[in-house]
């Protein structure tokens, strides 16, 4: 039964030289640019309300284009964009272009809380010094024109087609989420109890409210691996991704497993401690770094955080500045 949900993987030639890599683009600069496409794929479908399997196939399908196209024969937004695209569709939740786009706009004006506060227009005066009223609405600032509607639009729809194209029309991903439900049904960590007589000790494993804590846990784990620089959604197959997620959610909160479980889906214990230690290892850089997103400008470290410039002129501009150090 696990080969059914075996999904494609990637080659270690693949991984070890990206077309990215190839043409000149440094990996730390790779490894930033895929963090904040993940990043503006969530904001994108949060702000759309799309649920998380549409989420995570949107950036799983951006992961796999980028292992044959390179950053700079297909720039970052435009590939972000198209990806959500096909994947509302493919998740049976398709969007219009016009609201991708719109979405997309906002996140990268000044009016997105994605955009450096250094950054900002500073308010207007007025003529005794005193700061004027802040504007009732600044759609101005994320404002699409038809004009260029259409030629955004345009632009979306020829990457979408792109993306098919590199990836032989192989749209087929499988998430580990599902997996990992049934996986804990089976390991009868879900199962309500008889009602004791005394009342229930919150922290126990077999109480209702721990059951969604270890859920959402779990869940959470597997969110978390989307933006892992080590990429294992494209080198691990779905039910050993899940079974990973259940071991740290597990000790996190506590529950006892039988033991050797992971061997009953076919799971090595070389590939679930390897799962884990990229789990362990979190995201890329440091998680308590602020990331602020541009559209054209420079790559920059601030207080606080770093600013990162996804437009295709800003990363040829990066990419000789670190050519000269």
């Amino acid at each position: 039964m696990v080969t059914i949900f075996t999904a494609p993987l990637a080659t270690p030639s693949q991984l070890s030289t990206s077309p990215s890599q190839l043409v000149g683009i440094p990996e730390s600069v790779e490894q930033k640019l895929r963090l904040v496409a993940c990043r503006l794929i969530q904001a994108a479908a949060i702000l759309m309300e799309l649920p998380q399997p549409t989420i995570s196939t949107a950036i799983i399908l951006l992961q796999r284009y980028y292992l044959t196209t390179s950053l700079t024969a297909s720039p970052l937004l435009q590939t972000c964009q198209a990806s959500l695209y096909l994947s509302s569709k493919l998740t049976e939740h398709a969007q219009k272009p016009r609201d991708i786009i719109n979405i997309f706009k906002y996140l990268l004006s000044p009016a997105s809380p994605l955009h450096p506060p250094h950054l900002l227009p500073k308010d207007p005066e007025n003529e005794d010094g005193t700061p004027a009223a802040k504007k009732k609405s600044n759609k101005s600032l994320y404002y699409v024109s038809e004009g260029d509607y259409t030629a955004l639009k345009s632009l979306l729809l020829s990457t979408e087609a792109k993306i098919l194209r590199a990836l032989g029309f192989n749209t087929t991903v499988n998430l580990p989420y599902s997996l990992a439900f049934n996986y804990l049904q089976s390991l009868g960590v879900l199962s309500e109890t008889s009602t004791p007589s005394s009342p229930p000790d919150p922290e126990s494993p077999s109480n209702p409210l721990q059951h969604s804590k270890l859920i959402s846990t779990t869940f959470a784990y597997l969110t978390d691996l989307l933006c892992s620089p080590s990429q294992v959604y494209l080198t691990h197959h779905p039910h050993e991704l899940a079974v990973a997620g259940i071991y740290l959610a597990a000790r996190d909160h506590g529950v006892k497993l039988p033991e050797r479980w992971w061997e009953v889906w076919d799971v090595e214990r070389e590939t679930l401690g390897f799962l884990v230690v990229v789990l362990r290892g979190g995201t890329y850089g440091n998680d308590a770094k602020k990331l602020w997103i541009v559209e054209e400008g420079d790559f920059e470290e601030v207080e606080g955080g770093e600013v990162v410039a996804i437009g295709a002129g800003s990363v040829e501009k990066e990419v000789e500045r670190l050519r000269d150090l």
